[in-house]
């Protein structure tokens, strides 16, 4: 391949003999308000000769290389992208890199140069970020070498995964027991290789969250040397395409073990990134719960001889967050939800910390108290709620009319649900729980909105009723009882999460959260008036 040297003229076309047409873009992509003005007639002339002078030179080379094209490709040759070339007879496909692709695109420039000259005149276009990488052809091929190749040393990545079980108060954390994990990441600093793909998705999505966090959103980033501070910026910007090339790699449709759990590990990413409503991680989500039904999440582990009581009970608690973010995330973007209750049969996971049981366990311990709190038991309360907002999504997006009746059911399973949480999950103010730590009281406030939040839906369209029929009133006054609920309890995490506050630390948890459930209440107060 002939190299440009960047010189004017440069040293390809000298020796070309093409020195009075040598011409090539700009290195970098110019800003919208750098833009060089459309291109005028003359250098659109000498733009169309330079392309008929690189067709007639491919041309020549493939008239003489004919022979080397007809001969079969090398086994060890592997080309990412392929161009269907139609010959004289049945249709070829060859390799990107390929004469004939090249000749085709050409050819096609060619013609958008004839048949669209004006466009010439502004040739760049602002950079579009990629959405959600995992489904577009933004990473190239990699091997397992190269992505083990590219992580820090030990002494950062130990600090980094040290900070992540600490603030592993999220109930995705769950889907990794925290004692085998760090089984797995012994063996794997003893023998780099022999760890899946997939493990190291986790280990990728565990260093991309403690970085993004720390430079982007909790405010540690002045805590950190400059060296630390140079390799954290590294992790977030290598992170997400390492994660995208393990994925691919490890092949995840398939459903290879940790494969549930390095999905999930880039959705955390995802949620990380994005806004309160995202395409993207609803997309994502849909993909990871059929590659879960695929694998048999949806049915309890206790019907399958060869999954083991560890593997039963991580997957009860893996299912259980899937659930909730299938409804969640189809809440967000106004569709269906894709999970059916009625032909899923997991339990529920047992109120227990890591320390419980592992991956030597042949007999799960019985659950711990109700007054003993650990993140299970939140997850499993947190998702009675989340099962019948799913059911009342179902009915406000029914297509069939909405029964009163039926709503009233609905209300009453709610109310039910919501009821049945453990005392140390009720909602308390700020003063009554100074000595119950953020990490409770950040737990109660999801109960509460979530609680909220259903109740809204559910009663939304019956309030706007209520004002020509009193028989909606209940409707009426539960909204704005919920609304007015929730923003009380936003002024109250507004001042706990200014600097020096109680919720400070952990106010990026909430607020990403939570922020769409607060504009939902202001808008109901709003049409309230």
């Amino acid at each position: 391949r002939l190299r440009c040297d960047r010189n004017k003229p440069c040293g390809s076309c000298i020796r070309l003999g093409q020195a009075t047409i040598c011409t090539f873009p700009l290195s970098q992509v110019p800003r919208a308000s750098q833009r060089d003005p459309p291109m005028d007639t003359a250098t659109r002339k000498i733009f169309q000769e330079r392309i008929d002078q690189l067709e007639s030179l491919v041309r020549s080379l493939l008239d003489k290389q004919q022979s080397k094209l007809n001969a079969p490709l090398p086994d060890s040759v592997a080309f990412p992208m392929a161009t269907d070339v139609a010959g004289d007879t049945d249709p070829l496909t060859y390799g990107s890199d390929h004469w004939k692709a090249i000749l085709d695109e050409i050819g096609d420039l060619k013609g958008m140069v004839q048949q669209h000259p004006e466009d010439l005149g502004d040739p760049y276009t602002d950079p579009v970020l990629p959405g959600n990488d995992l489904f577009l052809l933004q990473t190239y091929p990699t091997t397992k070498m190269d992505i083990i190749a590219t992580i820090p040393p030990r002494i950062v990545v130990d600090s980094m995964i040290s900070k992540y079980f600490k603030w592993a108060d999220m109930p995705v954390s769950l889907v990794v027991h925290r004692g085998v994990f760090f089984k797995q990441y012994e063996a794997f600093w003893e023998d780099p290789l022999s760890t899946s793909t997939m493990w190291l998705t986790i280990l990728y999505g565990m260093m991309y969250t403690v970085a993004y966090c720390t430079l982007f959103i909790n405010g540690d980033a002045g805590s950190l040397d400059e060296t630390t501070a140079s390799e954290y910026r590294s992790i977030v910007i290598i992170s997400r395409e390492k994660m995208i090339q393990c994925l691919r790699l490890g092949n995840y449709m398939k459903g290879a073990p940790h494969t549930i759990e390095a999905l999930l590990a880039f959705l955390q990413t995802e949620y990380l990134q994005g806004e309160d409503t995202q395409h993207g991680c609803w997309q994502l989500t849909g993909v990871i719960i059929r590659v879960a039904l695929k694998m048999g999440y949806h049915r309890d582990g206790s019907h399958f001889p060869n999954i083991s009581v560890y593997e039963a009970e991580m997957r009860r608690r893996t299912w259980y967050i899937l659930t909730q973010f299938d409804t969640a995330s189809a809440s967000q973007v106004g569709l269906p939800r894709i999970i059916k209750e009625t032909q899923c049969d997991t339990a529920e996971p047992r109120n227990l910390l890591d320390d419980d049981f592992d991956d030597t366990s042949t007999v799960l311990p019985p659950a711990r108290p109700q007054n003993e709190h650990t993140l299970a038991q939140f997850l499993v309360y947190k998702s009675r709620i989340v099962s019948v907002y799913g059911m009342i999504c179902d009915f406000t997006t029914s297509s069939k009319q909405r029964d009163y009746e039926e709503a009233m059911r609905l209300d009453v399973l709610l109310n039910t649900a919501y009821a049945q949480k453990p005392p140390i999950l009720e909602l308390k103010s700020m003063q009554r729980s100074v000595l119950d730590g953020a990490e409770l009281i950040t737990r109660r406030i999801y109960m509460a909105m979530s609680y909220h939040h259903a109740q809204i839906t559910l009663h939304r369209k019956f309030m706007i009723l209520a004002k020509a029929n009193s028989k909606y009133s209940i409707s009426h006054t539960t909204c704005v009882n919920a609304a007015t609920e929730m923003l009380q309890l936003q002024a109250e995490l507004f001042e706990q999460c200014q600097p020096g506050r109680m919720l400070y630390t952990d106010r990026w948890k909430i607020l990403s959260l939570v922020q769409s459930e607060f504009l939902l209440a202001t808008t109901v107060l709003c049409f309230n008036l």
